[in-house]
């Protein structure tokens, strides 16, 4: 690692086996895009990538091996030549990877062939604090990587349709206290535009915007991440990978699969407008 970006940090698919002894989900954001990196270079689904937010990391290869990037678009250099994602790259022993800013969207993901073969720690090598000794790259470090026996067709490449980081619209399904809202309360959701706040991470998105509520806290229960949670204050907190496993707030919407990823593509100041879905009256 020869510079490690803003926030750089090991992501597979998360630990699913552990929330009952409040160890979150993690994994990376945006698992369409980490997905496709790993199907690119017929990797298994759940290998280990680099996940690259606002601005990527500077890398040198100690090894002969296949990368792509997916995701948001990051101004990048293979040796001083632009790359583009969803396409793939041989790199050999010195050659030198450097990843910009991110031009739309804002995550980035690194799929080497092989996968990343850090440790894996509860089932997963997904970094978070508290599990892992690191909560993102550094300085200096050497990251292993696995074996493949790779090898591309030649001008095998991927068009990925209907991805548009800008769309506004976030889909959700009611969740449990959903009608603890009245019809004037829904009816807000409906229509307003919601931005988010300079407080987003990996844990949550807090949203600008509060509504006039008045709902009470609620018995410590089960959280999701994408379930959108409403403070007494009225403030809306959307949860990440990161997020803990049960919270004490009502559970108003659970965000979709797709909403979910499209949400992590987004960044502070970006506005969404929620849609319910048809099974929300």
């Amino acid at each position: 690692i020869m510079r490690y970006g803003i926030y750089s940090s090991v992501q597979d698919l998360g630990r699913f086996d552990y929330m009952r002894f409040g160890v979150p989900i993690s994994g990376a954001l945006d698992q369409q895009a980490f997905k496709m990196a790993n199907q690119l270079l017929n990797n298994s689904l759940n290998s280990a990538v680099l996940e690259c937010s606002f601005m990527g990391p500077k890398l040198r290869f100690h090894k002969e091996t296949y990368i792509t990037l997916t995701g948001a678009k990051m101004e990048s250099y293979l040796n001083k030549k632009k790359i583009n994602n969803y396409l793939i790259y041989k790199v050999n022993e010195g050659d030198i990877l450097s990843m910009g800013i991110a031009l739309n969207g804002c995550r980035t993901y690194l799929g080497i062939c092989g996968g990343i073969k850090t440790e894996k720690i509860l089932g997963s090598r997904s970094q978070f604090k508290g599990i892992t000794s690191e909560t993102r790259i550094s300085k200096k470090i050497l990251i292993p990587i696995g074996l493949s026996n790779f090898k591309p067709e030649k001008g095998a490449r991927v068009h990925p349709s209907n991805i548009d980081y800008t769309r506004e619209t976030i889909e959700v399904y009611p969740g449990p206290e959903f009608d603890m809202l009245t019809k004037f309360q829904k009816d807000i959701f409906k229509n307003k535009i919601f931005h988010i706040s300079t407080l987003n991470d990996r844990m949550a998105f807090y949203l600008e915007e509060k509504i006039e509520s008045q709902l009470p806290q609620i018995w410590t229960a089960p959280v999701l991440p994408g379930t959108v949670q409403c403070t007494p204050d009225g403030s809306l907190i959307i949860l990440m990978r990161d997020a803990q496993v049960t919270g004490g707030y009502p559970r108003l919407f659970q965000l979709t699969e797709g909403a979910l990823q499209l949400l992590a593509q987004k960044t502070t100041r970006a506005s969404i407008q929620f849609k319910f879905l048809p099974e929300i009256v």
